[in-house]
């Protein structure tokens, strides 16, 4: 069995060479072969250089590869393209990789007939975690523990953090969506929540496995209340692009259904803000949610979806 890790990463190059290092600890798989392949998605810092240093220094197989179409997406996809493990492992340019890692990886592929395995994701905060941090919030900041036991998933609930598929799933099904994914200034994503999806429409297992853990490193600024806005503004905008042309009834392209659901949930949260203040803040979220779903829509009506 072999192993290729892809990293993508765009102008993120001190956390880049943290996740780099963090690769010295891991133990080898003693029966499979194992690369590293480093995506830059364009970036216009030291990146290039932070990866041939590594490249020269680390004694790991380790190679670079430049995508200058923006987009997480467009550089995962690269990543499949050029890599030649069976199995396919994701992991961000922010994270510390647990030293038995690739072994765990390994130990689960041979021991289960599945597609697909995501891990836990732990965190590691550079500041304090704030007291309204929790619950589903900590989903949108790529963490995950699903528990200590080994479970067959029904849908998706692993993230690309920490994620391995099988090669022969992207020759079968295809590639990751590049109309999803992040890009530069919007925070879009799902482009692995539907491929996975797409696995298991199509019959084939995913794995949820404890014990295949990485820590995620989680900056200030992610951990403000600006972030978590802009998340879902962008969230927002990102369905209502997807949405495509809208033929029933509607005003500049926006449905009525979505504009009857702003005025209920404004409603809900000034109610809250009133009732309850602790719990107002999510309640924002999800009309800055609906904010970005009323945009994206007269946004993709005037042709400037994504800007």
């Amino acid at each position: 069995m072999s192993i290729s890790v892809i990293i993508c990463t765009y102008n993120r190059s001190k956390s880049l060479a943290r996740t780099l290092e963090s690769f010295r600890d891991v133990f080898h798989p003693k029966d499979a072969a194992w690369e590293l392949i480093v995506v830059d998605n364009n970036s216009s810092d030291d990146t290039r250089e932070v990866i041939d240093r590594y490249i020269q220094n680390s004694g790991i197989p380790c190679r670079y590869i430049f995508e200058n179409k923006q987009g997480l997406s467009y550089a995962r996809n690269s990543g499949v393209a050029e890599a030649k493990g069976e199995i396919l492992s994701f992991t961000d340019d922010d994270v510390i990789v647990d030293k038995y890692w690739l072994q765990n990886i390994e130990h689960a592929f041979k021991e289960n007939d599945v597609a697909c395995i995501g891990g836990k994701i732990l965190p590691v905060w550079e500041n304090p975690q704030p007291a309204w941090l929790i619950g589903e919030m900590l989903q949108i900041l790529a963490l995950l523990d699903l528990g200590d036991a080994k479970i067959e998933l029904d849908r998706p609930q692993i993230w690309g953090a920490n994620l391995s598929i099988r090669s022969s799933m992207f020759r079968k099904y295809g590639f990751f969506d590049p109309r999803l994914g992040h890009i530069e200034g919007k925070l879009y994503g799902g482009e692995e929540t539907k491929f996975i999806r797409s696995l298991m429409d199509k019959g084939e297992k995913v794995l949820y496995c404890p014990n295949i853990l990485i820590h995620h490193c989680i900056p200030g600024f992610r951990m403000k209340k600006s972030y978590f806005r802009k998340w879902f503004y962008d969230k927002g905008e990102l369905k209502a692009i997807q949405m495509g042309e809208y033929r029933l009834r509607h005003i500049s392209g926006i449905p009525f259904y979505v504009i009857r659901e702003s005025i209920r949930v404004f409603i809900r949260y000034l109610w809250k803000q009133v009732s309850s203040p602790p719990l107002a803040f999510q309640e924002q979220l999800i009309f800055i949610h609906q904010i970005g779903l009323l945009m994206g829509r007269w946004k993709y009506r005037n042709g400037q979806a994504g800007s």
